[in-house]
């Protein structure tokens, strides 16, 4: 047992006073004989005897009495094993998980609910002179501050779900921090949270004895819940009344099988497209959604799904542009012939805007409008046009390279060198076929699907030694095993190098379907539309995909419900990004607008980390920390009920000045029945 106040036990020197009392209070007797009074001695000796009994009895309460009164005083407890109790003020330190899981329910209600209540409880279980934090996942400045009860109880009911997930191992220093500002003897931290197995990172906590910290589990009752985890489109590219296939995947993250739930495509606020899907306990289940694309222009869409309590997650949110036509620009060497091969190809196809400059009279400024920009035949290329190629792919465009006839590869070793290729060899002269097409490769595979072993595939008479990079593709192959037109990714655009020539002295290319086909298929992967949707917290920078900010113009990024901000822009080498901020934004459609006009729309999604609602039980945890050897935390029993009272234990052990109290008051009592009702 243990005292608050030791001090007072020096109060228990006033048990004398009693004592001395009682011995002023004695009498002696003096003895009389009387003759034939035996039986008158034998009732004086009874009572005589009596009375002594009384007096000490009357001594003894009067001692216990004012004894208990003391320790009362005292403040008398008996330690946990957690206990750091000391008189004077405290401060104590309150996290509640506001992130989307909390959302969930068990017997008792909404988590969230029953964490604020806790909370509040918690405060009040301190004294009205205590300083308080109650900080949550946002981690926002003002929650760095030590605030009076009033102000915490009315922090702690204003809690509300967000799209913040914080590890907690991020959450206890910002406590720590904040409790060591204070010179309150005894601090105190607390942890309201559902123990989701996603932030509780127990590896990376550590010990404090200055700060003990009390984990307040609220469990969910079941872990089950259904999630949208990503939507893509099966092309790269959206043209106006093209049939799009839009795919989407459903995680289940419960025990339950469920069995034909549908999944919802709005488009623009209009309904589009409807399917269903069965998906298994723990299981992920792919399906698709189709609809025809409408007219140019930028569209915002949303997939939805319902699944109750935890809803966050049941819808993705999508932006993309659909486009009218795409550009091509033939760079010409002079070789008339094989111009006219593909201007051919895209020429007569409404779909693409073609047009062709010879190469020693390029405007290198109409580089940034194309698509795709194909070198014909060139017997070099300028350094001029060199760096402007390297900053057209680095930028997201595509460059298709075809040799010239009987050309020099040295002539193209310096825009081969700047596009991070090595330099093109001079290949030999004899006849060689096009051994097969890699149909693995997302290249060929929309547009061929099975491959017959004796197709007749193009010759090649002349070719030149080009070697591709790590992590590049050769799309077709010579029978020697050498590619001979590959795909390199450079920067966010991509080049598309080819060995052989298109005259027809030195192969059959252009006389064959792959070419066109081929043509064709680096116009529409040209450019790619950007991402369908970006994740709240996880990017930190967006590219502006055809963006085109001038001079000191400002956008604005306009949001859901009027929300407006001025977001960060950066200009960074070959692109210009949008830095998103730690910002607490809600998830949906945003526009970024110049002026009145938009130039570009986003669609923001929260993380899908909440989503799993797996957790720790308490014993589990307590077993973790045991392991780890941080017995600065403690656990309690899971649920909110009598928390003020586990607390007061928790923190201050077992309080006896109660007792002490009660038994004064009942040894007084005692006291006043003996010398009353005892005579």
């Amino acid at each position: 047992m243990s005292f608050v106040h030791p001090a007072f036990l020096w109060a228990l020197t006033a048990l004398a006073i009693p004592v001395l009392i009682h011995l002023f209070q004695l009498r002696r007797f003096k003895r009389i004989d009387f003759p034939n009074v035996r039986f008158l001695a034998e009732v004086s000796l009874q009572t005589r005897a009596r009375k002594k009994v009384q007096h000490w009895l009357v001594l003894l309460a009067r001692l216990l009495a004012l004894t208990f009164l003391v320790l009362a005083f005292a403040q008398p407890y008996i330690p946990s094993a957690t206990s750091n109790v000391a008189a004077g003020q405290r401060a104590v330190s309150l996290f509640i998980d506001d992130s989307y899981s909390m959302d969930g329910r068990n017997p008792q209600g909404r988590l969230l609910d029953q964490a604020r209540m806790g909370a509040q409880d918690a405060v009040m279980a301190f004294s009205a002179v205590d300083r308080f934090q109650v900080i949550t996942n946002r981690l926002e400045g003002r929650q760095q501050l030590l605030t009076g009860r009033d102000e915490a109880l009315e922090a702690a009911s204003q809690v509300d779900a967000g799209p913040y997930s914080r590890r907690l191992s991020q959450v206890i220093p910002r406590q720590r921090e904040a409790l060591l500002t204070s010179d309150a003897p005894v601090k105190r931290a607390f942890l309201f949270s559902d123990l989701q197995r996603s932030v509780m990172d127990v590896e990376n906590w550590t010990n404090d004895s200055l700060v003990p910290t009390v984990i307040v589990p609220i469990p969910a009752s079941s872990p089950d819940n259904l999630s949208i985890d990503s939507v893509w489109f099966e092309g790269p590219v959206r043209r106006q009344g093209q049939a799009e296939q839009l795919h989407v995947r459903i995680r289940n993250h419960g025990e339950q099988e469920l069995v034909n739930v549908p999944v919802r495509l709005s488009i623009n606020g209009q309904p589009r497209a409807l399917a269903a899907f069965s998906v298994a306990g723990g299981d992920v289940a792919d399906t698709s959604l189709y609809f025809v694309q409408g007219q140019p222009g930028n569209y915002h869409g949303e997939v939805s799904i319902q699944d109750q309590p935890v809803v966050f997650d049941d819808r993705m949110h999508i932006s993309f542009r659909v486009t009218d036509r795409l550009n091509v620009l033939l760079i010409s060497g002079g070789d008339a012939a094989t111009d006219r091969s593909i201007e051919a190809v895209f020429a007569g196809d409404s779909v693409h805007v073609f047009q062709a400059q010879p190469y020693r009279a390029i405007d290198l400024s109409a580089l940034d409008q194309q698509d795709l920009v194909v070198l014909n035949a060139l017997p070099e290329v300028p350094s001029g046009l060199a760096d402007a190629l390297r900053a057209f792919v680095e930028g997201g465009g595509s460059l298709s390279l075809f040799p010239p006839f009987q050309g020099d590869p040295s002539g193209h070793a310096q825009l081969f060198t700047q596009l991070g290729l090595q330099e093109p060899t001079r290949g030999d002269t004899s006849s060689m076929k096009v051994e097969r097409i890699d149909l693995e490769q997302p290249f060929y595979r929309d547009v061929f699907e099975s491959m017959p072993r004796n197709v007749d595939l193009p010759v090649v008479k002349e070719r030149w030694g080009i070697r591709i990079p790590p992590g590049s593709d050769a799309l077709l192959r010579l029978q020697d095993g050498r590619p001979f037109l590959a795909h390199v990714s450079v920067g966010r655009g991509a080049v598309f190098p080819c060995a052989a020539p298109l005259d027809d002295r030195a192969g059959s290319l252009t006389r064959h379907a792959l070419f066109a086909t081929s043509l064709l298929r680096m116009a529409e992967l040209s450019r790619p539309m950007g991402a369908l949707y970006h994740t709240i917290g996880e990017e930190s920078f967006i590219p502006l995909d055809g963006v085109d900010l001038l001079g000191d113009q400002t956008p604005t990024l306009r949001g859901p419900e009027g929300l407006e901000l001025i977001p960060e822009v950066r200009r960074l080498p070959g692109e210009v990004v949008l830095v998103l901020h730690d910002q607490d934004l809600p998830d949906g459609q945003y526009a970024l607008t110049l002026a009145n006009d938009t130039v570009m729309t986003l669609a923001l999604n929260l993380t899908r980390q909440e989503s799993d609602l797996t957790a720790f039980t308490s014993e589990e945890l307590e077993q973790r920390l045991q392991q780890l050897g941080l017995t600065s935390f403690t656990v309690l029993e899971s649920g909110t009920a009598d928390l003020s009272l586990r607390l007061n234990a928790l923190d201050q052990g077992r309080k006896l000045w109660k007792w002490a109290i009660l038994l004064a008051l009942l040894f007084l009592a005692a006291e006043v029945f003996l010398l009353r009702y005892l005579k």
